[in-house]
């Protein structure tokens, strides 16, 4: 008989510790989800301060799903520039180069989910 699988965790994303990002000085994010919970993806949370700037990077194996929680941003992903505000969702393809811009008063908020998952 097979085991059961292990229960799905719920995961709320206004609790747990914010780190600042590596790469991009005053962006923070959180692991929401990851690989442990679904082998296909993972998801971050992603705060971008008034002004603050996810420079221009691309991912070489990843597809990344960006969802704006709330704010106002644009976005580059190759060439184009585009506004990028709450309720605006995007998945860019594997190496293009994409950035984004917070051109609001408050911080954006973004939900990033990377499939496959960011090793």
């Amino acid at each position: 008989m097979p085991s059961a699988a292990a229960d799905p965790r719920i995961v709320d994303i206004y609790c747990g510790k914010w780190q600042e990002h590596t790469r991009f000085s005053g962006v923070f994010y959180k692991v929401l989800l990851t690989s442990a919970d679904n082998s296909h993806a993972n998801i971050n949370a992603v705060q971008v301060p008034p002004g603050g700037v996810i420079g221009s990077h691309s991912h070489p194996f990843e597809i990344e799903t960006v969802y704006v929680i709330s704010g106002n941003s644009s976005i580059r992903i190759g060439s184009n520039e585009l506004s990028f505000n709450a309720g605006h969702i995007v998945s860019i393809p594997v190496g293009i180069n994409h950035s984004l811009h917070n051109t609001g008063l408050c911080a954006v908020e973004l939900l990033t989910i990377f499939t496959p998952p960011i090793a």
